[in-house]
């Protein structure tokens, strides 16, 4: 359905379907800065949208470093969900590996945007919805989230509000900011951008995100040649960094610089998030972290197949859970 309404048989709640996206958050009065947060990520992705689409090697490789080691073979013939899907880069990457349904939702406008970019892919729904009460009854298999929750009021809750929609053999994907080597950021750049880059009209922080990618670019291409020593601070993201074209190192950027809300995660509190779920939590250029969680051990090393958990590096925590189901609240 392209327009018309939902309407919930219960209590009568009846929400619009515009421009071929189902709207759960239209006349939800967010709070400011959740608001400011979704809306100038909306803003970031729309801007830089044709450039994020045009790097497609990148982007799935990208997308395969970031919900490592869950493998993307695993969504096949499965109900797979995308937990704040932005412009919908990953969701056309995911239906590749042709699951049986691939749901996207985000909180801000930019779901208009995923739905434009993937219309043309039968088995991708978009909807607009709040990560805190999405709209979808718990028969998912997997769940990817990727850099969203830490943009969130309470990362940890919205955490549990996506383990409430698994299914029993489900699995679910998130990658964090790290609290953890990014002390430079969290003391200088953090309050940078919650009170002035986070203000800045559009137009401003593009420049600036131009200026910061160019010498982030130069820094990047410094290391290479030195052959930077593992001790020297961001030398894994800065080497990671020498990947992105400049386009898109502007919006990674940007990225960074225009949300009121962001949290840097300490390790501990994610292995807390986990409980007793079985689960996987790595690092990722040493600055954030991967966290997979599934409500079986059987489910999660179906889901990192054919990778075994003991072939896993020392630094990478595995633990096959409790011999009963880990906490959904």
């Amino acid at each position: 359905m392209v327009a018309g309404r939902l309407t919930c048989a219960p209590c009568g709640a009846a929400f619009p379907i515009t421009d071929g996206v189902p709207d759960f958050v239209a006349g939800d009065p967010a709070v400011a800065d959740v608001a400011q947060t979704t809306e100038g990520f909306a803003d970031n992705w729309k801007h830089y949208n044709r450039v994020i689409l045009s790097h497609e090697l990148l982007n799935r490789d990208l997308f395969a470093d970031w919900i490592w080691p869950l493998q993307p073979s695993f969504f096949e013939d499965r109900v797979v969900v995308d937990a704040g899907c932005g412009m919908g880069r990953w969701l056309r990457l995911a239906a590749e590996h042709r699951p049986k349904v691939l749901i996207g939702f985000d909180f801000s406008t930019v779901a208009f945007t995923a739905y434009k970019n993937t219309e043309h892919i039968d088995n991708v729904h978009v909807v607009r919805a709040d990560i805190f009460r999405p709209p979808l009854a718990p028969v998912v298999d997997v769940i990817y989230s990727i850099g969203v929750l830490h943009h969130t009021p309470d990362p940890r809750r919205a955490f549990h509000s996506l383990l409430g929609l698994l299914n029993d053999d489900g699995v679910l994907s998130s990658w964090v900011y790290g609290a953890e080597n990014n002390g430079w950021i969290t003391s200088v750049v953090d309050p940078i951008r919650k009170h002035v880059t986070s203000r800045m009209p559009q137009g401003a922080l593009n420049l600036l995100s131009s200026v910061a990618a160019l010498e982030l670019r130069a820094a990047a291409e410094v290391y290479a040649a030195i052959g930077a020593p593992r001790w020297l601070p961001y030398r894994e993201y800065l080497l990671h960094l020498r990947e992105y074209p400049f386009g898109y190192m502007t919006h990674i950027v940007y990225d960074h610089l225009v949300p009121t809300l962001a949290q840097y995660l300490p390790k501990a509190e994610l292995l807390q998030w986990a409980g007793g779920l079985p689960h996987v939590l790595s690092a990722r250029n040493a600055n954030s972290w991967r966290l997979l969680a599934a409500r079986t051990s059987a489910a999660l090393e179906a889901s990192m197949a054919p990778i075994r958990p003991q072939a896993l590096s020392p630094d990478v925590v595995w633990s096959p859970g409790s011999p009963t189901r880990g906490p959904t609240h």
